[in-house]
């Protein structure tokens, strides 16, 4: 699926849930990883700092943006 980017949608998550793509997700805030996504290409940046980053490789989609056209293993 490709879906266009917009800063309206504040993060991926919010993208993904506009585009009705079923995600995991529970806070919305980077604490509980719940939402942790692989990225397979692309770079992201975090619009809100998670208490912890995931693993490299990996992205919290509830409070990362892309910064790069981004391929994600949903």
């Amino acid at each position: 699926m490709t879906a266009h980017w917009s800063p309206d949608y504040r993060s991926i998550l919010g993208l993904a849930e506009a585009c009705d793509v079923p995600t995991r997700f529970s806070c919305r805030s980077g604490v509980c990883h719940v939402c942790v996504t692989g990225v397979v290409a692309g770079t992201t940046t975090y619009v809100q700092r998670p208490l912890e980053p995931p693993a490299d490789g990996s992205v919290l989609i509830c409070s990362a943006a892309p910064e790069t056209d981004v391929v994600l293993d949903l």
